[in-house]
C-alpha cells in the first residue's frame, strides 16, 4: 500500500506541481539582501550565487521538465520508487533473483582512496546506469530528472538543501549497489586539490580517475557520455559530458577555512537557513569551478563529479552533526526561518515519499553508511595512504598529486608529481626517459603520414590542411612530442607530430595533417584529435564564420570538393603550397595576413577565447624582404610565344632585366609571367618600371591595360610603380620568394572553392 502511494506521487507529479505557485512565498526576495559571510566570497562570486538562485527559481516556476516532455511513464516511476523503497530497506542485489538486505554499513571513501577493485565496481555500476534504459531514458538520466527544480522544488535555497541531497545520494548509491554490490558512492574532498599551484592539474582529472576536465570528456571511465539535455548557457549545442575545470580565473574550490567555518557552527540554524548564501554557496564554488554541466544546478547530475562532490558536502554536514549536536538535536534541530512551506521541517521532501524531518534521521549513518576520513601525514608518519596523494611536509597535510605536465611550482623535491618528477616547476619525466621517448616517436617529419596505418584512405591521394595546438598561456606549442591523430573512419589512423622548424606564414603551434583527397562528389567524415607533449587531451575548437568566432567542437570534419557538403577547411594537394594555407597573398607584402585554421586545439586547463587564438596569427608579421630584386606578375594574351622576350626597365637607373617568355611563365597559369623588378623596400622613394615585349630582339607594340584597386581597367603605357607604402604602390603583389610566386594574388582562406584571385596590375595583348 505504501509503495502504491509513493508510486502515485511520481506518476502524477506534473499535475501535483500545478499547485506549487500557490505555496511559494520566497521568489520575490532580493538576493542581494540575503545574509552571507561575505568575507568568504568575492563580489563576483556573490553575484554568481544570485544568478544561480534566480535561474533555479525561474526553472522551478516554469516547470521545465514538464515542458521538455519528461513526464515519467509508469515504468519509469516504478523504477524510481523501487529504488526509494530499497533505500529504506538498505537492500542490494543477490545474484539475479531479488534484492536482499545488506549485512553491513557502506563505507564511503575519498575517490583517490579507493582500491583498484572498488574503482572498477563503482565505474562499472555507473556505466551500467548510463547504458540501461527504462522506456527510452537511461536510469542515470532518470536520477538526473529527479534533481530538476519542478520535480524537487525544495532541494535548493533553503534549510532542506542538506537533508534532500542526503536522501537523493542514498537512493543513487542503492541504484549503484543493485548493479554492483561492492560499489559505493565515493566522495571528492576538493580541499586536497585547493592548495595545489594549479588545482586543474590534479590527478583526479586524469584517465585513471574521473577523466579529463578540459572540454569534452574524452578520457577515463566516463568518456563520450551522452547527456539527457543540451548543456545550458552554451553558445553551441553540447550534448556530451563536458567540463571546464578551473577554466575561469575567479573560481575556486572549497578551502580548509571554509571547512573550519562549517564545522564550527553552533547549531543547524547557523549552518543553513532561508536562502543560505554561505554553506550552500560554498558548495556552489566547486560546481562553478568544474564548469560544463556542473555549472548549472538543474543539469549538474549529468556529471559523475556531482555525486562525489555532494557526498563530500554530506560528509561535512555529518562532521558538523557529530561535533556540534547530540543525537536528539540531529533529528529535531532545524532552521528558524525557512521562507517557504517547501522548506519547512515537516513538509514533504518532494518528489520522495518522506518529509524533510526524515532526512535528519540518525538512521542514515547509524545503519546505512559512514565516511572514512582522510588520514593526513605527520612527522612521525610522513606518507599518505594512496598512490594519488603526497605528503606536503611544509604543512603536514596530504594533497593530490599532479599529472605529467602539470604545475608543481614551490613543491620541488617533494613527491607531488604522479609518475613523474618536479623539474623547474613542471611535472616531467626524468631527462633520460624523455629523451628515449623523443627518439621512439615517429621519426618521419610531422608533415608525412604514417603510411602503415593510414594507407587505405590516403591511397587515392593526399591533401594537406593546418591545425594549431595552443598552450596554457595562449601560445602555440612548440614541443615536438605534441601530436595530432586523424581517424579516417574506416579503421585506419595517422599520427603526425609538431613541426620543429617554422617559416612564415606558418604559425607557432602549427601541425600539417594529411586528409584523403576527395574526388567529384565524394564526401568523407574524419575525426581529428590532439595530445600535448605530455599526452594530455586537447579540446578542439572550430571556426564559425557566421559569428566569426571559434567555438568548442568535437573535431569531426566533413570533407568534400563542394563547400555545400564540406566544413570551411582550407586544404591543398601541393606540398609546396601548403605553407601558405590560411594566408592572404592578394595584398601588399606589408598587409599580408594569416587567419587561424578552421580547427585549433586548446591544450589548456584555462578557457581559450577567440581573441587568444587570433592574437597568435596577428602577432606574426611577414619578414622584411631584403633581396635586391622582387618579381611582379603581368598577364599576356598571345598565341605565339616562340622567340618572345619580356623586359623590365627601371626609370630611375639602368637596371634592366630580360627573359624568354617561356622561362618567365607561371607553372600554374600559362597566361601569367613573373617579371623581375627592383625591390621597393630598398628604395625609400619607390621604383617605377616599364614592362615591354621583344620579338627576335625588336620591341613590339602591345595593347596594355592597367587594373586599379577597385577592379577598373583602362589603357596605359606599361609603366608600373611599386612602393613600400601600400597606399603608394600601383602593383600590390610582389615577392622575391620563388615558392610564393605561383600563389601571388591568391587569398587562400577557408574552403578552396571560396578562394579568390586578384588579377595583376598590367595586362598585355600582343
Amino acid at each position: 500500500m505504501i509503495f502504491q502511494r509513493v508510486l502515485s506521487i511520481y506518476l502524477f507529479l506534473p499535475s501535483a506541481l500545478s499547485s506549487i505557485h500557490s505555496i511559494h512565498d520566497d521568489t520575490s526576495i532580493d538576493c542581494d539582501s540575503l545574509p552571507s559571510q561575505s568575507d568568504f566570497f568575492s563580489s563576483q562570486q556573490l553575484d554568481m550565487v544570485c544568478h544561480h538562485r534566480k535561474m533555479w527559481m525561474e526553472e522551478r516556476e516554469a516547470r521545465i521538465s514538464i515542458e521538455m516532455g519528461e513526464k515519467p511513464t509508469r515504468k519509469q516511476a516504478a523504477y524510481l520508487k523501487a529504488i526509494e523503497k530499497c533505500t529504506r530497506e538498505n537492500c542490494v542485489r543477490a545474484g539475479v533473483k531479488r534484492p536482499k538486505r545488506a549485512t553491513r554499513k557502506t563505507i564511503r571513501r575519498e575517490v583517490r582512496m579507493m582500491s583498484r577493485e572498488e574503482r572498477r565496481a563503482v565505474y562499472e555500476a555507473m556505466n551500467i546506469l548510463k547504458s540501461s534504459e527504462v522506456d527510452n531514458i537511461t536510469a542515470w538520466d532518470l536520477h538526473t530528472l529527479v534533481h530538476y527544480p519542478d520535480s524537487a522544488p525544495g532541494a535548493h535555497w533553503g534549510p532542506a538543501f542538506l537533508p534532500w541531497h542526503r536522501e537523493f545520494l542514498r537512493q543513487f548509491e542503492i541504484a549503484l549497489q543493485k548493479e554492483r554490490p561492492m560499489a559505493f558512492l565515493p566522495y571528492w574532498d576538493s580541499t586536497l586539490d585547493q592548495g595545489l599551484p594549479r588545482p586543474a592539474d590534479s590527478v583526479l582529472w586524469s584517465d585513471e580517475l574521473l577523466g579529463n576536465g578540459n572540454g569534452y570528456v574524452k578520457t577515463g571511465p566516463f568518456k563520450d557520455w551522452e547527456t539527457n539535455v543540451f548543456m545550458p548557457l552554451s553558445e553551441v549545442p553540447v550534448k556530451r559530458l563536458y567540463r571546464s575545470t578551473g577554466g575561469r580565473p575567479n573560481d575556486r574550490l572549497l578551502s580548509p577555512r571554509d571547512i573550519e567555518w562549517i564545522e564550527s557552527r553552533a547549531n543547524y540554524s547557523d549552518l543553513t537557513f532561508c536562502h543560505d548564501k554561505t554553506f550552500e554557496s560554498m558548495h556552489g564554488l566547486s560546481h562553478v569551478w568544474v564548469g560544463g554541466f556542473m555549472f548549472v544546478i538543474r543539469v549538474s547530475p549529468n556529471d559523475p563529479a556531482f555525486y562525489m562532490h555532494h557526498a563530500f558536502v554530506d560528509n561535512l554536514w555529518e562532521r558538523f552533526r557529530q561535533k556540534q549536536q547530540s543525537r536528539d538535536q540531529r533529528e529535531n534541530e532545524y532552521a528558524k526561518k525557512t521562507c517557504s512551506k517547501l522548506q519547512e521541517l515537516d513538509a514533504q521532501m518532494k518528489p520522495f515519499g518522506i518529509t524533510n524531518r526524515d532526512g535528519l534521521s540518525n538512521r542514515y549513518t547509524d545503519q546505512w553508511y559512514e565516511y572514512e576520513p582522510i588520514r593526513h601525514c605527520s612527522s612521525d608518519r610522513p606518507n599518505c595512504d594512496s598512490p594519488y596523494l603526497f605528503c606536503d611536509e611544509k604543512q603536514w597535510v596530504c594533497r593530490s598529486k599532479v599529472v605529467l605536465g602539470g604545475n608543481c611550482t614551490g613543491f620541488e623535491g617533494s613527491a607531488i608529481c604522479y609518475k613523474s618528477t618536479c623539474i623547474k616547476g613542471s611535472c616531467r619525466l626524468p631527462p633520460r626517459v624523455e629523451l628515449a621517448k623523443r627518439l621512439q616517436k615517429n621519426p618521419m617529419n610531422s608533415a608525412e603520414e604514417n603510411k602503415s596505418e593510414g594507407r587505405s584512405r590516403l591511397a587515392k591521394g593526399v591533401v594537406w590542411t593546418k591545425t594549431l595546438l595552443i598552450d596554457e598561456d595562449g601560445r602555440g606549442i612548440r614541443d615536438t612530442l605534441a601530436s595530432v591523430t586523424v581517424d579516417y573512419g574506416d579503421g585506419s589512423k595517422t599520427t603526425v607530430y609538431m613541426n620543429h622548424t617554422l617559416e612564415y606564414p606558418e604559425l607557432p603551434g602549427m601541425v600539417y595533417i594529411p586528409l584523403p583527397k576527395v574526388h567529384g562528389d565524394d564526401r568523407m567524415k574524419i575525426t581529428v584529435t590532439a595530445r600535448d607533449a605530455y599526452g594530455r587531451y586537447c579540446q578542439p575548437q572550430c571556426y564559425n564564420s557566421t559569428v566569426e568566432r571559434h567555438h568548442v567542437c568535437e573535431g569531426r570534419l566533413d570533407l568534400s570538393s563542394s563547400i555545400a557538403h564540406s566544413y570551411p577547411i582550407s586544404f591543398t594537394h601541393d606540398p609546396t603550397s601548403r605553407r601558405f594555407l590560411d594566408a592572404d597573398l592578394s595584398v601588399h607584402p606589408r598587409l599580408i595576413s594569416v587567419t587561424p585554421p578552421y580547427l585549433v586545439f586548446a591544450c589548456s586547463r584555462k578557457m581559450l577565447t577567440t581573441g587568444m587564438i587570433w592574437s597568435i596569427a596577428n602577432s606574426e608579421r611577414p619578414p622584411r624582404d631584403t633581396e635586391e630584386h622582387v618579381f611582379i606578375r603581368v598577364t599576356l594574351s598571345r598565341n605565339d610565344m616562340d622567340d618572345l622576350q619580356v623586359e623590365s626597365s627601371s626609370l630611375l637607373d639602368r637596371d634592366t632585366w630580360r627573359s624568354p617568355v617561356q622561362a618567365a611563365t607561371s607553372p600554374v597559369d600559362p597566361s601569367i609571367l613573373f617579371v623581375r623588378v627592383p625591390n621597393p623596400e630598398l628604395h625609400p622613394s619607390g621604383v617605377s618600371v616599364r614592362v615591354s615585349f621583344l620579338h627576335h630582339g625588336s620591341r613590339i607594340g602591345c595593347i596594355v591595360k592597367c587594373t586599379s584597386e577597385d577592379g577598373w581597367s583602362e589603357e596605359c603605357d606599361g609603366i608600373v610603380s611599386l612602393h613600400k607604402d601600400p597606399t603608394l604602390s600601383a602593383e600590390s603583389t610582389f615577392s622575391s620568394d620563388p615558392s610564393v610566386l605561383p600563389l601571388l594574388g591568391w587569398k587562400m582562406q577557408f574552403h578552396p572553392s571560396t578562394w579568390t584571385h586578384r588579377v595583376p596590375y598590367l595586362h598585355f595583348t600582343c
